[in-house]
């Protein structure tokens, strides 16, 4: 697949609700020149998305707004098949401001009553959410994709493809019996989920943090309700810049620091044991980020907490992930621990891996029980200077309730309270729970660890020289791929090339359908076609350094 770049807008509607009424603008030149609309454009250097609202609300209406007063709603894409970029314009709405609407050299401001609004006088996508949303009846957040045949004349008025779909929790559930503490059924919908990811991008290729951006605006679309990001450098401004691409309302940002170790050391119960490690160990940092999003959790309304890395993907094919956690709180499950599966570059390098890798080696516990598929497993265990299948781990990614007082055992697994359920979709021979086994394919975890050599240059030049056991040695880490990769590191690039066209890359087109066939692979394009990417063109694979 092939990434597409995407412009960042905004667009507010400034209202009064009690009349019902909104201001539009009529635009008097650029894009969009002669239709109504709301008020905004792209961001500057440096803004937020809220920002970059109330500078664009002063400048095209003359309405002076604090970037407090905007309500995040919804986010729009917009693809042109006149344009090459993808533009994705975040809603907001505003009923506090001071001023009155001042026509400007761009647009002229019109205040309509809802039932008044000229629709024909809009973009064509107007009329599939517009009055819905401003009478409540699509409820935010709300997420649409609209293509058009072009973006001038006639063509700007041919929608081509069209959806919205509103990704708000339910606000009520029947529930088992003390299925939901007394303070989670309270605060939070229960399929309202939040995603923590402790993350850096200070040694990525070219300083791009694009990676995270695709993190960010793929599991927003898929519907969950809040992001926390721990940003583990302050001069990581790469990550920092890509989170401004997006609300406040739905990805809060920390950064490693002082001031994020005193909220630690007051919120998680686990500061004292796993602080002391921090220094030296990601995992002891993402056990502790992880216990302060499950802290603060309540305060985002959230029910749910899932602990992703910024390589993985929470994957399901429908359209939000609401509904599976609905289910799982409705059938009293605590704990739901997903399979993961490990991408498989087929390119050497990509910009952002997430758009671009669709070939995945199923989680083993997944593949099926053939001669062709044992065949299959060997391929891959034979380009193991260990014997390894996955290269990474494969003990699966959890999702946990709130409001439980769950411990992190891992950033993989939580330690619950007796009395509470755990369930697993991995099928292990080795500690089989029967009665804790859920059979569930999807949703899964994506996992893209080095899908690149610049990624896994980057990957092992910030981990640096990291100690061979987790937790102060409680965990011994056994001779593996990752260890072969710290020792590549130190030793150049060439050495990190060897392994990474030896062991990672895969440049055969036949061995990759025969994998397919067998099922020890799978084809997945969902999260790529959702961040819109589009096919690739079928060429000869580009050579790896160091590669005859």
């Amino acid at each position: 697949m092939i990434a597409r770049e995407f412009s960042i807008l905004t667009l507010i509607y400034a209202r009064r609700p009690a009349e019902k009424q909104v201001l539009l603008g009529l635009k008097k030149r650029g894009f969009g020149e002669g239709k109504l609309n709301g008020f905004g454009g792209k961001l500057e250097a440096g803004e937020s998305l809220e920002e970059s609202a109330a500078r664009e609300l002063r400048e095209e209406a003359g309405l002076v707004a604090k970037a407090s007063d905007f309500r995040w709603c919804g986010t729009m894409i917009y693809i042109y098949d006149t344009k090459p970029k993808v533009m994705q314009v975040h809603i907001f709405d505003v009923v506090g401001w001071s001023g009155e609407p001042v026509e400007s050299e761009e647009m002229r401001p019109i205040w309509y009553s809802h039932s008044s609004i000229p629709l024909q006088d809009m973009w064509a996508d107007d009329a599939y959410w517009l009055v819905q949303y401003l009478d409540d009846e699509l409820a935010a957040p709300f997420f649409g994709r609209f293509r058009f045949k072009g973006h001038e004349g006639a063509d700007s008025w041919v929608v081509l493809e069209n959806n919205v779909t509103s990704v708000a929790p339910s606000p009520h559930l029947s529930l088992q019996p003390d299925s939901l503490s007394p303070t989670a059924s309270a605060t939070a919908p229960h399929g309202a989920a939040l995603v923590v990811s402790t993350v850096s991008f200070l040694h990525a290729p070219g300083g791009s943090a694009r990676p995270l951006e695709s993190f960010l605006r793929y599991h927003l679309l898929r519907g969950f309700a809040h992001i926390l990001l721990v940003i583990d450098d302050a001069q990581d401004e790469g990550a920092l810049a890509a989170t401004k691409k997006f609300p406040r309302a739905r990805v809060t940002v920390r950064v490693r620091g002082d001031a994020l170790l005193q909220e630690q050391r007051t919120r998680c119960a686990s500061f004292a044991e796993l602080e002391p490690l921090c220094a030296a160990e990601v995992s002891a940092r993402q056990m502790l980020d992880a216990e302060l999003a499950m802290a603060l959790a309540p305060e985002f309304h959230c029910s749910w907490v899932v602990c992703l890395d910024a390589d993985e993907l929470f994957f399901t094919s429908q359209s939000s992930v609401v509904p599976h956690f609905e289910e799982l709180a409705a059938a009293g499950v605590d704990q739901m621990t997903y399979l993961n599966h490990e991408a498989v570059p087929e390119t050497v390098d990509t910009d952002d891996y997430f758009a671009t890798t669709t070939l995945f080696r199923r989680h083993h516990f997944a593949v099926p029980l053939s001669a062709e598929a044992r065949e299959g497993l060997r391929f891959w265990m034979d380009r193991s200077r260990h014997g390894q299948y996955l290269l990474f781990y494969d003990n699966g990614k959890s999702a946990c309730r709130v409001d439980l007082g769950a411990k992190p055992l891992s950033q993989h697994l939580w330690q619950l309270p007796s009395c509470r359920r755990s369930c697993t979709a991995l099928a292990d021979p080795r500690r089989l729970d029967v009665e804790g086994y859920r059979r569930c394919s999807e949703p899964c975890i994506l996992h893209f660890p080095v899908c690149g050599l610049k990624w896994l240059q980057a990957k092992y030049q910030t981990l640096g020289d990291f100690p061979d056991s987790w937790l102060g040695g409680k965990v011994k880490l056994p001779a593996c791929f990752h260890q072969d990769c710290r020792e590549a590191c130190s030793q150049g690039p060439e050495a990190l090339a060897e392994l990474f066209r030896k062991e990672v890359f895969l440049d055969d087109p036949t061995e990759a359908e025969r994998q397919l066939r067998n099922g020890v692979c799978l084809r997945v394009t969902g999260h790529a076609e959702l961040l819109e990417s589009s096919p690739a063109v079928t060429e000869s694979a580009p050579k790896v350094p160091g590669q005859g």
